[in-house]
């Protein structure tokens, strides 16, 4: 038995009056008379993604759910999934992403707030587990930041994924895209003969337009999205964007690193002394320095810049702990420890 579709469509054909207001078929948007009642425009629309996915076969419930995140005309939230990229700083990817200028904020922080800890390639993930437990809203903003531009990036790599497999899917048969998975057009000429042609009379028109991709796109490729958003390569991250954010973020810590030395009456001697503590090779490992003999920093007070490290003569196992507060001491100690020492006596002396 033909459906009232079908018969809709065969009277106009036959060029009798329908109503204009009142169509048989929900996927019928408008019907525009023409000369020829053959060439009578019918406009299609698809109100429901899912009438749409299921004449082009999308019948998994993931790729559904696939589809209407990424191009669902519903609103599906523009919550930012930051537990996903958390641990991209917990492992210090991240900071292994920082160009040069950023690194060196991030060793001036640490010479600020964590002297012993020096930013190598080897220990990103301990420097970024330090930040976050000192700097816990800076580094969230870092990583939100940088999880809202990944999925930005990775949401309009999948779009146009999906896109490019569901644009203009019956263009073959006639039926012409006006806007993507949404509205169409074709004549009723056209539709009626698919109609004959399919032996479809008896559906209505998703029906027909299900039986027309069955029967001719079978080598068509659309569908198993459910991992997408996983796997696309993002290629137009906004770098630029990220790179402000970082840079913000890591001015913010900066200047708070900076404020917990302000007991501090000598600051510029401190960096000073970190600066040459870094050059050397840093702390908690023997330096070979002049004449066989080593030195091992220890710590240094970040208020009196009393800088204790462990100095090993040549042929010496243990060494004997000495301390600086200030470069010119420690070159003097490092390069000329009889001169050093002769000094102290003196000043012991004098005081």
């Amino acid at each position: 038995m033909a459906s009232e579709t079908y018969e809709f469509l065969k009277n106009i054909y036959d060029g009798e009056e329908v109503s204009r207001w009142n169509y048989p078929d929900k996927l019928i948007y408008d019907i525009r008379p023409a000369r020829y009642p053959s060439s009578t425009q019918v406009i299609i629309a698809f109100d429901s993604d899912d009438d749409f996915l299921d004449v082009l076969g999308i019948d998994n419930d993931e790729d559904i759910w696939t589809w209407s995140k990424f191009m669902g005309r519903g609103y599906y939230g523009d919550d930012v999934d930051t537990e996903r990229w958390r641990s991209d700083w917990e492992e210090g990817y991240l900071i292994d992403s920082f160009n040069e200028e950023q690194k060196e904020k991030v060793r001036q922080i640490l010479k600020l707030t964590n002297p012993k800890l020096i930013l190598t390639n080897e220990n990103t993930h301990i420097v970024a587990k330090f930040l976050m437990n000192t700097f816990e809203n800076e580094v969230d903003d870092i990583i939100y930041d940088y999880a809202y531009e990944s999925e930005q990036c990775i949401r309009r790599e999948v779009i146009e994924i999906l896109e490019k497999e569901t644009k203009n899917p019956f263009l073959k048969h006639g039926i012409v895209e006006e806007q993507h998975a949404y509205k169409f057009k074709t004549t009723v000429g056209i539709l009626l003969n698919w109609y004959r042609t399919l032996k479809a009379e008896d559906e209505d028109l998703k029906g027909l337009l299900k039986v027309l991709v069955e029967r001719y796109q079978k080598n068509v490729n659309r569908g198993d999205w459910a991992e997408l958003e996983y796997n696309v390569w993002c290629s137009d991250f906004d770098k630029e964007t990220v790179n402000r954010s970082f840079d913000n973020s890591l001015d913010k810590m900066l200047e708070a690193a900076e404020e917990t030395l302000e007991n501090n009456s000598d600051y510029e001697e401190y960096i000073a002394l970190m600066d040459r503590v870094t050059k050397l090779g840093g702390f908690d490992k023997w330096i070979n320095i002049q004449n066989g003999n080593r030195i091992k920093f220890h710590d240094i007070d970040r208020e009196t810049n009393k800088l204790r490290m462990i100095y090993a003569k040549k042929g010496e196992w243990n060494g004997h702990m000495r301390s600086v507060n200030n470069v010119e001491d420690l070159n003097t100690m490092i390069y000329n420890l009889e001169l050093f020492e002769s000094i102290r006596k003196i000043l012991r002396k004098l005081l």
